[in-house]
């Protein structure tokens, strides 16, 4: 469920949030509708009488809106409506029963709430989902933030160890970031941290993962990739950084550049020690003129 949520950024996440807890209320308003219906000597509306009722409320006019198509293969969703269309079935007989003057029976209505209780549950288990992603971005870049760079990692080295593909990880920090701030202010910062987190999202590709590392430094996972693209599509994002001019707040221009160390992943060196050399090249990347690249030899190599 989570690892197709983690392909929306964290504006579209917030968005489903937002569409999904005004639905859940909405059916919430059904339901005590419903059941008012059901006890009182009022008419149900026709359309909850239908085979199709759960396309006519509001929960499941989003649900089945497709407004955002990612959703449509998540299994968290999937699971959604399958209770929520056996529910609104259960409901309909009951809405049946009580639109012909029959008795209720109680095992019918003890079945509608047992798929209630399932549909409840399920949305829950959606929304706690779509919370614990939303909590792993950085809320200023809408990049993925630390506390997820393990576990995709592991997951590269894992690959590489079984010599199924190759794998970057770049570390890059921004050039005198320091100076932004105290020139330009804070929120010029912010803009430019922004603008590097952008270009990063536009020039990956689907399946690569960028992460806010700490302050003004990011991290890379390019999967797939071996060690001669990865320089050339780091370099070829360093350039782009550099030549195109950042509009700030206060109506000025400026420009950045961004240093890089890249390191490949290996079969036998641990994580954090792959880490460690990507952090030394980008070290020997700022000590050398900064608005460079630089990529670590190989274990055992002589050069």
């Amino acid at each position: 469920m989570k690892e197709d949520l983690l392909q929306y950024d964290q504006g579209e996440i917030a968005l489903i949030l937002v569409e999904l807890d005004r639905a859940i209320f909405a059916n919430q308003k059904w339901l005590h509708d419903f059941h008012r219906g059901l006890i009182s000597k009022e008419s149900i509306p026709g359309k909850y009488l239908q085979e199709n009722s759960h396309l006519e409320t509001p929960f499941g006019q989003w649900l089945y809106s497709g407004s955002h198509s990612l959703l449509a293969t998540n299994a968290g969703v999937q699971a959604i409506e399958t209770c929520y269309q056996q529910l609104h079935k259960e409901a309909c007989k009951l809405a049946r029963a009580h639109d012909t003057g029959r008795e209720i029976a109680a095992d019918g209505y003890d079945t509608f709430i047992q798929h209630l209780t399932e549909y409840q549950n399920q949305v829950t288990l959606f929304r706690d989902a779509l919370l614990e992603i939303k909590g792993i971005f950085d809320p200023l870049t809408g990049l993925l933030g630390r506390q997820s760079l393990m576990m995709q990692l592991t997951k590269e080295q894992s690959l590489v160890s079984r010599g199924l593909h190759e794998c970057a990880i770049v570390m890059m920090d921004i050039d005198h970031f320091k100076s932004v701030n105290d020139k330009h202010g804070h929120q010029s910062g912010d803009s430019a941290l922004c603008y590097v987190a952008q270009c990063i999202r536009f020039n990956l590709r689907p399946y690569d993962s960028s992460f806010r590392y700490g302050g003004e430094e990011f991290l890379v996972c390019l999967p797939n990739t071996n060690r001669d693209n990865a320089f050339m599509v780091m370099d070829r994002l360093r350039e782009e950084i550099a030549e195109l001019p950042i509009n700030l707040s206060n109506g000025k221009e400026i420009n950045i550049t961004i240093s890089m160390g890249i390191a490949m992943m290996e079969a036998d060196v641990p994580i954090e020690e792959t880490l460690t050399k990507a952090d030394a090249c980008l070290y020997s990347a700022k000590e050398s003129g900064r608005n460079r690249v630089e990529i670590a030899e190989p274990s055992g190599s002589s050069s």
